[in-house]
């Protein structure tokens, strides 16, 4: 079967993900809409699309259309989820989630007034869908890391998200966006530590700071108020405990690193698909300090982007369930936000 899907934002990502539909033989875009007419017509013509428009609503009232994926900034995910449901559409719904507590509470209890709509969260894509994550999360379950007790994250570039998308000024824009590294990529973050645990632990405390008085990016953008650099201490249930560390703006370079501590072993790896595919194994043997260099099988593994494509369809198929539903992406908003104090 083939799936009319409606493409609702045709920034630089929602670009992405509609030359990932034309890979799959189960899609056929028959839609585009953005707030620029510019940017709309562009992808209109890259895509081969006739139907076009500046207003999303336009895109829903299709009765043909299937899906969409929704790839707008988050201050307008709240909305367009609720329109695209009560439209009875299918939606792949571009991280992250929204710009606001009150906003992800609102997606919450919309998705759940339609139980039989797939709602797939973007989060999962460089994270639960990717041969890394299964292949750690397996060392996990085999037992050889005994209890995991404690996560330690850092991330820290000197580089802002302006400078990486010079058209994303609402990101720099808590009111639009939610927050800088912390929404932006914490996300991804929390879908991968909090997933390779099965999402159980809960929150119970925590410390942190942030602030973003650190680079001056007027001559970048506008407006900014988005933290650049902060870190929390997490204490969770059943005796975990997580350092998290982020920053983009700030004055330090840390490559993406985490480290995994368990009571008999522990691992040291770069969770993202384009970082190192190898993971440090440290253990004791005998009674002595050993370290094994893991190797993760990489071969033919699909674009990630590729790879969230093809899940969403898989969904919508009845094949698998959503490997982030908006349930488990809203617990982890929640927590990124106690950081942000928002």
């Amino acid at each position: 079967m083939t799936y009319n899907i409606g493409l609702i934002g045709a920034g630089m990502y929602g670009k992405v993900l509609g030359r990932c539909l034309q890979r799959d033989e189960r899609a056929r875009i028959t839609w585009v809409n953005s707030a620029s007419e510019t940017t709309t017509r562009s992808a209109a013509k890259e895509f081969g699309v006739e139907k076009w428009s500046l207003d999303y609503r336009n895109v829903l009232a299709d009765p043909a259309l299937d899906a969409v994926i929704i790839a707008t900034p988050p201050y307008l995910h709240a909305e367009q989820l609720e329109a695209a449901l009560a439209a009875g559409k299918h939606v792949l719904l571009e991280k992250p989630l929204a710009e606001s507590l009150q906003s992800v509470e609102k997606i919450v209890e919309t998705a759940a007034k339609y139980p039989e709509r797939v709602v797939l969260e973007a989060s999962c894509r460089h994270t639960r869908l990717t041969r890394k994550f299964q292949f750690i999360k397996n060392l996990i379950e085999s037992g050889k890391l005994g209890q995991v007790y404690h996560i330690h994250h850092n991330h820290l570039n000197r580089s802002t998200f302006i400078e990486w998308n010079p058209k994303g000024a609402w990101a720099m824009n808590k009111a639009l966006a939610g927050g800088g590294p912390f929404i932006d990529w914490g996300v991804y973050d929390l879908s991968f530590h909090l997933g390779l645990l099965d999402d159980q632990p809960e929150l119970l405390s925590l410390r942190r700071f942030s602030r973003n008085d650190l680079r001056d990016v007027s001559k970048l953008v506008a407006f900014s108020d988005v933290e650049q650099h902060g870190a929390a201490w997490l204490e969770f249930s059943g005796g975990l405990t997580y350092y998290y560390e982020r920053g983009a703006g700030v004055h330090a370079e840390t490559a993406n690193e985490t480290r995994l501590y368990g009571s008999q072993g522990g691992l040291r790896f770069q969770f993202p698909s384009w970082d190192s595919n190898e993971v440090e194994f440290f253990y004791t043997q005998d009674g002595e300090p050993r370290k094994e260099t893991l190797a993760i099988d990489a071969t033919g593994a699909e674009d990630d982007s590729l790879a969230i494509i093809r899940h969403f369809l898989n969904c919508i198929e009845g094949k698998v369930r959503p490997m982030m539903t908006v349930g488990t992406a809203a617990k982890h908003m929640r927590i990124l936000f106690q950081i942000l104090e928002q």
